[in-house]
Parts: C-alpha cells; sequence; structure tokens
C-alpha cells in the first residue's frame, strides 16, 4: 500500500511548475524543477512569482492561430 501512495504523490507532484517571473502584465514564465520544461502562459489569474502550480489550476488564455 505504501508503495501505490508514494507513486501517486509522485505522479501528483511531477506536473507542479513554479513562477519564475511575471514577464508582462498578466504573462508567467513558469519552470518545472523535475522534468526541466518550461512554458510562458498568458492568464487572467494573478500569479505569485516563487509558488507552485498545476497548469490544470491555471486559467490559461489560448493565443494561438489555429483558426486561421
Amino acid at each position: 500500500m505504501k508503495k501505490y501512495l508514494l507513486l501517486f504523490f509522485v505522479f501528483m507532484s511531477c506536473s507542479k511548475y513554479q513562477v519564475v517571473s511575471e514577464v508582462r502584465v498578466n504573462m508567467y514564465h513558469l519552470h518545472n524543477p523535475k522534468t526541466k520544461d518550461a512554458e510562458v502562459v498568458v492568464t487572467k489569474d494573478t500569479l505569485v512569482v516563487g509558488e507552485f502550480y498545476r497548469l490544470k489550476q491555471i486559467n490559461i488564455i489560448d493565443l494561438s492561430d489555429d483558426d486561421k
């Protein structure tokens, strides 16, 4: 049972990104220290530099031009 609980925590903690900086108003540079991934997101949410968030928690604004 302990192994399953440990695997659950490892799986859930992998998707956390730390806010490195606010690039512009409502644009944030995020970094995942475990996977070394980086993301730049635009959101209406106010994120705190240094705090960890899951990408699913953040209301990310999609700026892609896929519909053109």
